[in-house]
């Protein structure tokens, strides 16, 4: 049976919004592009690490190497190991002159982050001549990436379903890292809930901090680590030579074995894998507290090694 005229205005009464509910939900959107605004004004202005880490990036990015160029640049990436273990005044006075390193350093980032990181890099103009990345054996290996900072600051638009894709993220998981490489404030909730836990109950932030610190990842096995960065390695050395750099990979000392592993996977692969300390030959007395990051006496060992080796490998 047909409806009436009456009961055809009725049910569009009934879905039409009232006003109550536009007022509502126009509120929400003003508070939600608020924070958002906020969150892009003060994050970079208040967060020291995003302070360095945004510098780091704009100068890696105007680096424009190419031609008959006189002093190449080393783009150094990598995370807190290679943060805390090259010594960068130390590094510049004993790597030979005509180099000269372009530093950026990412905390908590692994292969997939930084495979993906420097296909963006590539993507918005960074050229260097060379490309020396970081890693310990296990985050070469790893399937995880750091997460929503990443998706917001190291991985492009069109690479977002290919990272979830194969770190096997579920819907849920999928959809906030995709959510994530679009909100500031999505992005850098983590971070903000941690500063302001930090400064309400600073015993509780410490607290937490020494036990994650602590936590140690479980070696993996030659057989399993030889395939995966022989592949890896490979993968990010045509990379590399596709947007004119050669890639050098560098195992910064730390408590997890297989340096020589993936030293033989990238000679395999034609990729020059540096190892400038070999494992275990670090003590107690070569790292922080921690037991993870090279303390200043490390440091100065691993940057002087690594210059050497640089000098060795690299055209006089």
């Amino acid at each position: 049976m047909p409806l009436s005229t009456s009961d055809s205005d009725s049910s569009k009464r009934r879905l039409r919004p009232d006003r109550f509910t536009v007022v509502l939900l126009s509120t929400i959107f003003v508070i939600l592009a608020s924070i958002e605004v906020m969150s892009r004004e003060r994050f970079d202005a208040t967060s020291k690490v995003q302070r360095r880490e945004a510098s780091e990036r704009k100068a890696l990015l105007a680096v424009r190497d190419g031609g008959a160029i006189t002093d190449p640049h080393i783009a150094l990436v990598g995370n807190s190991l290679m943060l805390e273990g090259v010594d960068q005044p130390l590094l510049k006075a004993k790597l030979n002159p005509r180099y000269v390193a372009a530093p950026y350093f990412v905390l908590g980032t692994s292969y997939y982050d930084w495979f993906f990181g420097l296909k963006r890099l590539f993507a918005e103009g960074m050229r260097p001549e060379y490309v020396l990345l970081g890693l310990s054996p296990n985050q070469l290996a790893s399937s995880d990436v750091r997460g929503d900072i990443s998706a917001r600051y190291m991985i492009q638009q069109a690479d977002l379903l290919d990272i979830v894709r194969k770190t096997h993220m579920d819907a849920t998981r999928g959809s906030e890292f995709i959510l994530a490489h679009y909100s500031e404030f999505y992005s850098t909730r983590e971070i903000t809930r941690g500063f302001v836990m930090s400064r309400v109950l600073p015993s509780v932030g410490e607290l937490l901090h020494g036990r994650y610190s602590n936590v140690r990842d479980p070696e993996i096995g030659a057989s399993v680590l030889e395939p995966l960065a022989a592949s890896r390695l490979a993968a990010l050395n045509e990379l590399c030579r596709a947007n004119g750099a050669h890639l050098l990979f560098v195992v910064p000392p730390s408590y997890q074995k297989g340096a020589e592993t993936i030293r033989v996977a990238g000679q395999e692969r034609g990729v020059t894998v540096l190892v400038p300390v070999r494992d275990g030959e670090f003590d107690d007395s070569d790292y922080q507290s921690d037991g993870v990051h090279m303390n200043e006496k490390g440091a100065q060992i691993f940057t002087t090694r690594l210059a050497d080796s640089l000098n060795r490998d690299l055209p006089q």
